[in-house]
């Protein structure tokens, strides 16, 4: 049986997060609304997950997570919050899920589900004294040992960028010196641009191999190859690429699965790199995550999920193709099912000045015609 916390500072959803947690077959071991408390109760209780509200006075509940795990306590965070923006930091500090008001039965379950498998994983792991890595491409980049809260630490920014270029180089490719020179250090002189690339090359490994993580970059001829261990290595770009290529399709059994991936990829790809090379990256997994998420939500439509959770799936990906009228179209359907006719003609107004602002243009004839059918 999972054991929780719930923290929220308005009483009425501390007791309605309680009472769904006592349904759905968790023990909550405690509750508050002080946020002052909540570290307290964490480490004097120990449970398994942590609910915690983010807008909370005076101290918020990211500040919360961060003490915890500081203080390297062994218990999973997810947040539960009103704003939908908040997604990022909450990955910021790698919680393990969040929550959007009002909280719904269905997205609280798979959260549930979702811990206790990651709890059964660690303990296995522990056991049986393997390692795992995880690596993330989206949001700033990150290799995470065996779900470790802190990041492994790189000792220059070119070694995290140079890791994460090849991380997302085919599995075994060799990699040319002079491909390395155009991508790392395209200004530089082939002398200059050598002794940096040897001098990182073995700063990364000496990192990697502090870490106990099993990989390398081999030397081999003219250039370098990633060597991976056979322990797990998980890379967010590689999941969502091979989910979009091999045309999975979300379903119930791995719709959490989708769910969190999408929510994942939603970040920026590469997010502290300025280099050229990151840009066609940048265009392809933008595809790929535009991909996912739209069959994502002709999933939502055809199972008739709740069309507020399907909103804010339109909405997500909206930010990341503005023009895209078919997202706009699915979007004016669930403003007019949630608030009626009166809320999508004032969503489609809202565009129309947009595109009249940013493009000098008229919304489509289909998503106009939509309008009127909807408004009518």
């Amino acid at each position: 049986m999972i054991r929780a916390i719930v923290v929220d500072d308005e009483q009425l959803v501390a007791e309605q997060v309680d009472r769904m947690l006592v349904h759905a077959g968790a023990k909550v071991l405690g509750r508050c609304v002080n946020p002052h408390e909540a570290f307290g109760m964490a480490k004097a209780l120990q449970p398994d997950v942590l609910f915690l509200d983010i807008e909370m006075p005076e101290l918020s509940g990211l500040e919360i997570a961060e003490q915890v795990y500081a203080d390297k306590l062994d218990m999973e965070v997810v947040f539960i919050t009103a704003y939908n923006q908040y997604a990022l930091d909450a990955f910021r500090v790698n919680a393990l899920d969040y929550l959007l008001k009002p909280v719904m039965e269905e997205d609280l379950e798979r959260t549930l589900e979702r811990i206790s498998k990651r709890r059964q994983h660690r303990g296995g792991a522990i056991g049986s004294g393997q390692r795992t890595a995880v690596a993330t491409l989206f949001g700033k980049f990150a290799l995470h040992m065996d779900d470790a809260h802190e990041p492994v630490r790189w000792v220059t920014a070119k070694c995290a960028e140079l890791f994460a270029y090849m991380l997302l180089q085919p599995c075994e490719k060799e990699v040319s010196k002079w491909e390395l020179f155009e991508v790392l250090w395209p200004n530089q002189n082939e002398e200059k641009a050598g002794i940096n690339l040897r001098s990182t090359v073995s700063r990364i490994n000496k990192t990697l191999r502090d870490c106990r993580s099993g990989m390398a970059l081999a030397s081999v001829r003219n250039g370098y190859r990633l060597v991976l261990s056979d322990e797990a290595l998980s890379v967010d770009a590689a999941e969502l690429e091979l989910f979009v290529l091999d045309a999975v399709e979300p379903i119930a059994d791995n719709l959490a699965y989708v769910e969190l991936l999408v929510l994942r990829c939603s970040r920026p790809f590469l997010q502290e790199f300025d280099s050229v090379w990151c840009e066609p990256y940048r265009s392809q997994y933008r595809q790929y995550f535009l991909h996912l998420g739209k069959n994502l939500l002709l999933y939502y439509e055809k199972a008739e999920v709740e069309p507020l959770k399907a909103l804010r799936l339109a909405e997500l990906l909206v930010e990341h193709d503005s023009y895209d009228e078919s997202l706009r179209e699915t979007a004016s359907k669930l403003h007019h099912r949630i608030g009626g006719p009166q809320r999508a003609a004032a969503y489609y107004e809202a565009y129309a000045e947009m595109i009249r602002t940013e493009l000098g243009t008229l919304p489509g004839e289909t998503l106009t015609a939509l309008l009127s059918a909807l408004t009518d």
